[in-house]
């Protein structure tokens, strides 16, 4: 599961970097979460824990910080 996670994350990381047009401005950076990171906790909850977001949130907050 732990390596799963690890994939979905790169994976979504690379896709919003390089459809991110070029010359816009970073995200914020006020923000808890990255837009990866809030995208891989869905796809966690949805593969893993039958779409319940409450555990896959714990789950993420245990395992990755």
């Amino acid at each position: 599961m732990r390596e799963q996670t690890v994939a979905m994350y790169c994976v979504l990381d690379d896709l919003l970097r390089f459809s991110r047009p070029t010359g816009t401005l970073p995200p914020a950076s006020g923000r808890r979460l990255t837009d990866a990171q809030v995208l891989t906790t869905a796809l966690v909850a949805a593969r893993f824990f039958g779409g319940n977001l409450v555990v896959a949130k714990h789950y993420m907050e245990q395992h990755w910080g």
